[in-house]
């Protein structure tokens, strides 16, 4: 994959080889990092041995250059917020879910969402005024 991802505060590269990685806090206080699949869609997760959590837990993502906090606030507490530059040199917000085990990625231009993951897609795709799609 030739995508970029970028921290939105601070524009750092965040992906090295194959993973995005992401500095992680639980509302327990337990922190560390997490590496996400850059693949849209791919919900494997890797993080470092001591760095825990339970299924339905909120987990804060931050930029581990900037520590900015990846949050999106104004569309909920649940969902963070990437920029993607893919190999056309088009640059994409990717939204996602900060809720264990939630599978929700959107693929948005400006406040459009053009591709979205996950089967708690959804769930979250009314925030910017997409109809709820069913299969």
């Amino acid at each position: 994959m030739k995508n970029r991802f970028l921290c939105p505060s601070c524009r750092a590269d965040l992906k090295i080889k194959n993973s995005v990685i992401f500095s992680a806090h639980t509302a327990g206080g337990n922190k560390g990092l997490v590496l996400f699949s850059p693949e849209l869609g791919n919900y494997s997760i890797v993080h470092v041995p001591g760095f825990s959590y339970a299924e339905g837990e909120h987990i804060d993502f931050f930029c581990p250059v900037c520590h900015a906090n990846l949050g999106v606030p104004d569309k909920g507490n649940d969902l963070a917020r990437v920029l993607m530059i893919d190999s056309k040199q088009v640059e994409y917000s990717i939204v996602f879910s900060e809720i264990a085990g939630k599978q929700c990625t959107l693929k948005m231009k400006e406040d459009t969402i053009v591709e979205s993951y996950g089967e708690d897609a959804g769930e979250f795709a009314n925030f910017w005024g997409a109809e709820p799609r069913y299969q």
